[in-house]
């Protein structure tokens, strides 16, 4: 399986990371560089803003995922972005819970 991420070096996030790289999944992640130390091994980086989106999409050129989660998405604005940028690029895409207002 190809995953992609965004973010992927939170509590829960890095963990899931760690899990799908142990069990020899392909994992990608958008991920601002920020927490290097938190990366996984053996994950591929993309290095970005995800909410810089003519960056991002340029970045993805025309790779497709079998699942992109997004752990940094608690708004409308913010899924409605992710729908722009992976809608068929992906078979599953799985959000964030979002915030109650």
């Amino acid at each position: 399986m190809k995953a992609l991420f965004i973010g992927g070096t939170g509590v829960i996030s890095k963990a899931i990371s760690r899990r799908l790289l142990l069990d020899g999944h392909e994992l990608w992640l958008i991920n601002r560089g920020n927490r290097m130390d938190g990366l996984p091994e053996g994950a591929h980086l993309i290095q970005a803003d995800i909410n810089d989106e003519a960056n991002v999409a340029g970045l993805l050129g025309d790779q497709t995922f079998d699942v992109v989660a997004d752990f940094i998405a608690f708004v409308p604005e913010q899924l409605e972005r992710d729908h722009r940028l992976f809608a068929g690029r992906t078979k599953q895409f799985i959000p964030a819970k979002q915030r109650a207002k």
